[in-house]
């Protein structure tokens, strides 16, 4: 384990939100609002993936409002208690 701390670059901001990466530990910070996550990169880039995906969605739903765009369980959940 290292003890030189992380160097966060920051990938991209908003009002809402806020992405950093430390590439050395391969972890992705996802600030949103009052909600950190950290992730590493693959599993952020599916994440980010799956983001894209319901945006898409979202939009062309927004195009035709007479249209619903609906969402497809990919993995099924399992509770944790």
């Amino acid at each position: 384990m290292s003890n030189k701390p992380c160097t966060h670059e920051c990938l991209a901001a908003t009002a809402l939100s806020k992405v950093l990466i430390c590439r050395e530990c391969g972890v992705v910070h996802l600030h949103l609002q009052n909600m950190s996550l950290r992730l590493e990169v693959a599993d952020f880039l599916s994440f980010a993936d799956t983001m894209a995906e319901a945006a898409h969605q979202a939009r062309a739903g927004q195009k035709d409002k007479s249209k619903r765009a609906g969402f497809t369980v990919v993995k099924s959940s399992t509770r944790l208690n």
